[in-house]
């Protein structure tokens, strides 16, 4: 990025706005999401299990997930480049918080993935 982008805020001239837009979306969310998953699943010292059976389900269920309604709608938000360019950087967000949780955060603080296959 170079110092005109930073001091005016607008997208670097190669760029397209949906580009623009999802990158910073995705930075945003990733780390947003992944900072909250953080919180929520060690404040309490509980394993994911004992997590597991009292949460609600909409935070059982791997963040990964939360992406597929919004990338099935993109498409149809496509003519719009902010909207569609933030929807597609949301959900690219939840895709990587939940494998940056899975195959870094966790391996690095409990020692596994905590993946759980079906």
């Amino acid at each position: 990025m170079t110092d005109t982008v930073a001091r005016t805020g607008t997208t670097p001239p190669s760029w397209s706005t949906r580009k623009f837009h999802a990158v910073v979306w995705t930075v945003a969310v990733t780390i947003g999401f992944e900072l909250v998953t953080i919180y929520l699943r060690f404040r309490t010292g509980i394993s994911a299990t004992q997590f597991n059976e009292t949460a609600p389900l909409l935070l059982q269920v791997h963040h990964m997930f939360w992406s597929l309604p919004l990338l099935v709608v993109l498409p149809f938000l496509w003519k719009t480049p902010k909207l569609s360019g933030a929807i597609l950087g949301t959900g690219l967000g939840f895709i990587l918080s939940d494998l940056a949780h899975h195959f870094i955060v966790l391996p690095l603080t409990v020692g596994n993935t905590g993946w759980h296959w079906p």
